[in-house]
């Protein structure tokens, strides 16, 4: 039975979580690559998870996690929660004096540790005593396990919820083959009916002589050409670990002259992004997604088409080609953190306009800040 208790204590994942927090501390930290060395930890801890390390080896890692916020990255409110879990797993818990730090020792202090105990403090059956299965946690003499679970629950996410977001979108609009593009006395005829075609400021087709006879030229090549430009503001909210919801607000440059209907400038999207890996925002990683987007906005794009005159003179028109003013979209992107809750976001979007039909893409670039 002794035997079998000692055993206990010991958890299978102890010796690749230790050294892990060896080379967290010992290398990482002392190098100041703060980051990784809360990588490293953390990775530790999960390797733990509930059971399978002993809690010497819980509070050790959740203490240097602490030494990591609190004397490398600078975050305090994250190192104090740290600590209290560290405490929580081992009562006797003592700081690496290493390490150890006039705001680590604050901490450790704040959070119930104390220094070392006399020999003769330690009552001899007190093992025996860790057995009792009717303690009430936290108290003398209780059993360590009855305490870890309760630390595990109370585990507070270190990663941000809500992020403030600032976007520049360049929006690329998709050609395909059309011919007969700036047909004579009629813009948007029902045989090219998205374009509009201007020569200087006016447009094409309503003036004595703007005829384009049959024949070469008057013809759009399938291909893809830049379009309008946009800045948007955004908010999302994380929703469990993996999921997002967020909406993006903001303003269109570039679109088309006047023809039968103004440019709309406005732009508004609801999105969801589905982020991959396990806890993306509980590390510090690269946090790849993937979004559903849909809402309110234009793409306006033009080329140049050359056309022959009755004389067979050549000249060339300034064709527009302007979308519906409703989209649904499929993106891409990832969230790159630096500087704790600070982000570079980079997207590219493929844009399914809707009313009069187009396709397009935009590629964006971002800044997100959580909290």
């Amino acid at each position: 039975m002794l035997l079998a208790s000692s055993v206990a204590f010991a958890g299978p994942k102890d010796k690749s979580a230790t050294n892990l927090a060896n080379e967290a501390m010992q290398t990482d930290y002392l190098a100041t690559k703060f980051k990784k060395a809360e990588q490293k930890l953390k990775k530790a801890i999960g390797q733990c998870g509930e059971s399978a390390c002993s809690y010497d080896v819980v509070g050790r890692l959740h203490r240097d996690l602490a030494t990591v916020y609190i004397g490398g990255l600078k975050q305090a409110g994250k190192g104090k929660a740290e600590m209290k879990l560290a405490l929580k797993a081992n009562p006797d818990l003592q700081l690496d004096n290493d390490f150890a730090t006039p705001e680590l020792r604050k901490a450790f202090s704040a959070a119930g540790g104390h220094g070392p105990k006399e020999e003769e403090e330690e009552p001899a059956p007190k093992k025996e005593e860790k057995k009792d299965e009717d303690c009430e946690p936290g108290s003398d003499g209780c059993d360590k396990p009855a305490a870890e679970p309760e630390a595990k629950a109370e585990a507070p996410s270190t990663g941000a919820k809500n992020w403030l977001s600032l976007h520049f979108e360049q929006d690329f609009l998709i050609y395909s083959a059309q011919d007969n593009v700036c047909a004579s006395n009629a813009a948007n005829t029902a045989e090219a009916p998205n374009y509009a075609c201007y020569q200087g400021s006016s447009q094409f087709g309503y003036s004595p002589g703007q005829d384009i006879p049959p024949g070469p030229g008057n013809r759009v090549s399938g291909g893809v050409g830049r379009a309008t430009s946009r800045v948007l503001l955004g908010f999302d909210r994380v929703l469990g670990s993996n999921f997002s919801l967020g909406l993006r607000v903001g303003f269109a440059f570039g679109g088309g002259p006047y023809t039968k209907e103004k440019f709309l400038p406005i732009h508004g999207e609801v999105r969801a992004n589905y982020w991959f890996g396990s806890d993306p925002f509980e590390s510090s990683g690269v946090r790849p997604y993937v979004s559903l987007s849909g809402g309110v906005a234009e793409v306006d794009g033009h080329v140049l088409v050359e056309y022959y005159d009755a004389q067979q003179r050549k000249g060339t028109l300034d064709a527009w080609r302007k979308t519906g003013k409703a989209f649904a979209g499929l993106g891409f992107g990832m969230m790159i953190p630096f500087a704790g809750d600070n982000a570079i976001v980079p997207e590219v979007r493929l844009m399914q306009m809707l009313g009069a039909s187009g396709t397009a893409f935009d590629v964006a670039l971002g800044y997100a800040h959580g909290f």
